[in-house]
C-alpha cells in the first residue's frame, strides 16, 4: 500500500485534473472521465482514511457496530414477544407462550396451525 504522501499527492492531481475538466464541453466522453476520476478520487480518499486510523478509532468503531447490532436485535425480540404475547391474550390464553412460538414458526413456513389466519394477520381484538 502506497504511503500517505504519495496518496495526497495523487489526490491532489486528480482535483486538478477535474477542474481542467470544466473548461471542456461537457459529452458524454468528458462526463464518462469525470466519473472516472471522482471514483479515483473517492478510493484515495478511503485508503488516506484507512492509513490515518488509530487503534482507538478501530475499536471505537467496532464497538459501535455490535451496540447497534445489539439494538436491532434487541428491537425484533422485543416486537417478535409482543407479537406473541398479544395472540396469547385474545385468542388463545390457554397455550403457553412456548407452544404459540413454536405455531408462529409453523405458520411462518406454510403450515397449517390450530391458530386461524386472522389472529396471525392482525394479533388485536
Amino acid at each position: 500500500m502506497p504511503n500517505l504522501e504519495t496518496l495526497r499527492k495523487h489526490l491532489e492531481a486528480i482535483k486538478k485534473e477535474i477542474e481542467k475538466l470544466s473548461d471542456f464541453r461537457d459529452t458524454t466522453f468528458t462526463r464518462r472521465f469525470r466519473r472516472q476520476l471522482e471514483g479515483e478520487k473517492s478510493v484515495i480518499l478511503s485508503n488516506i482514511s484507512k492509513i490515518t486510523r488509530s487503534k482507538e478509532s478501530i475499536n471505537q468503531e467496532r464497538l459501535q457496530r455490535v451496540s447497534k447490532a445489539n439494538r436491532n436485535r434487541s428491537s425484533k425480540n422485543k416486537r417478535n414477544w409482543n407479537y406473541v404475547k398479544s395472540i396469547q391474550q385474545n385468542y388463545r390464553p390457554n397455550l403457553t407462550t412456548k407452544e404459540i412460538r413454536s405455531l408462529l414458526k409453523k405458520h411462518r413456513q406454510g403450515l397449517e396451525t390450530d391458530i386461524p389466519d386472522v389472529a396471525w394477520r392482525n394479533p388485536s381484538p
